[in-house]
């Protein structure tokens, strides 16, 4: 699990560097939802997939929400 909290942070600090604007701290931001969402041996262990993959998290929602802010439903590997 060493290796997914090491992307977690990674990917937490380029969010931080880069900004607000960015796809890097757009990124962060989906991967802390997913930590709350399903935890942190979850997340960590998808990043992991991730990385071998070449795919990264993203949320997922449920199709009938017309919410202006909706809350996720999923966490998959894209």
């Amino acid at each position: 699990m060493g290796k997914g909290k090491d992307l977690f942070g990674k990917y937490n600090d380029l969010g931080k560097e880069k900004g607000p604007d960015s796809e890097e701290y757009e990124y962060s931001c989906v991967l802390f939802q997913a930590l709350l969402m399903v935890g942190e041996r979850k997340v960590f262990e998808m990043l992991e997939e991730a990385e071998e993959t070449g795919k990264k998290l993203q949320l997922q929602y449920t199709d009938n929400v017309k919410e202006e802010n909706p809350t996720p439903s999923l966490v998959v590997l894209v």
